[in-house]
């Protein structure tokens, strides 16, 4: 690991799909990249997990890469499937639930 807590080194090919399996009723977070305006990660939901995120300067892009998860911003749901993703404006209350195991791809970034 880095002076940054990131799971992978930079100029080296990884692949997500293979490196993570789930964990039984848990939310597994790998960190691919951590700088002061972005964060990379690559998160795993177990069925029934849910993270809320509180509003934050922070914009968020979400890609789902197996499964299916709901995305609640400002109390509308949005339901995500394999290969949807979905950009969550800053100073927003938002979370996102796991109604069955999914993988997902986050991209945290602060706006200005």
């Amino acid at each position: 690991m880095g002076m940054n807590n990131e799971d992978f080194e930079e100029a080296i090919s990884f692949n997500l799909s293979n490196i993570l399996g789930y964990n039984s009723n848990d939310i597994v977070v790998k960190n691919i990249l951590i700088r002061n305006a972005v964060v990379i990660q690559y998160l795993l939901f177990d069925f029934g997990k849910v993270q809320a995120f509180k509003k934050s300067p922070f914009s968020r892009f979400m890609y789902i890469a197996e499964g299916k998860a709901e995305v609640v911003i400002n109390n509308n749901s949005t339901f995500l499937q394999k290969g949807d993703s979905i950009l969550i404006p800053g100073y927003t209350e938002s979370s996102i639930e796991a109604n069955q195991p999914f993988k997902m791809l986050c991209v945290t970034v602060k706006n200005d």
